[in-house]
């Protein structure tokens, strides 16, 4: 975006929490409102699978690693030059944890996350029993998707955000509570 082009400087949100919090659930009730991109973990695995790719968590974790952290940047700098208000279904901090559990360098994670940037809030789903499920990708434990979450809160404040917790409720209620935050109508 230069400068005098008419278009609304940007609002890079990112949006994370522990898997199966109801983050990507509460996020495509706001599609139509806000540009949203996917969690890059699913469409990688998905891409890597049908591709005959091993840049899964059970083949090649650094290079499942490394591609997160690739998309990640990619879709920072598309929605930079896009404007307007982005909400990111995880961002460059979740590669941290990532890189972290699979006994990974965090450096270019850390590097990542100090480069490309978010508003400073972002918007966390805390773990929860009652909705979480498994499936063909997310197979950890609800204990682990915990541990998960805690990691990623606390990457998220060491890397100098502020945590907003969505409440716990209806779908509706939680993208209520994120219509809020972002000020959209609704």
């Amino acid at each position: 975006m230069s400068p005098g082009d008419g278009r609304e400087p940007g609002r890079l949100i990112a949006v994370s929490g522990a898997p199966g919090s109801g983050k990507t659930a509460a996020l495509e009730r706001l599609r139509s409102e806000v540009t949203v991109i996917p969690e890059p973990a699913r469409a990688i695995l998905a891409e890597q699978r049908s591709s005959g790719g091993r840049g899964t968590g059970d083949q090649d974790i650094a290079l499942f690693v490394r591609l997160l952290l690739e998309r990640a940047i990619d879709d920072h700098e598309r929605a930079t030059e896009r404007g307007g208000t982005v909400l990111f279904d995880r961002g460059a901090p979740d590669c941290v944890v990532y890189a972290e559990r699979a006994g990974l360098d965090v450096t270019p994670s850390l590097e990542a996350s100090a480069s490309f940037r978010y508003e400073t809030e972002i918007l966390f789903f805390p773990p929860w029993r009652e909705i979480y499920t498994t499936d063909d990708e997310r197979r950890m434990s609800f204990e682990d998707s915990v541990a998960f979450g805690e990691d990623l809160r606390n990457v998220y404040l060491r890397c100098g955000y502020t945590i907003v917790d969505v409440p716990r409720g209806s779908l509706l209620e939680r993208v209520a509570f994120v219509r809020r935050m972002l000020d959209l109508p609704g």
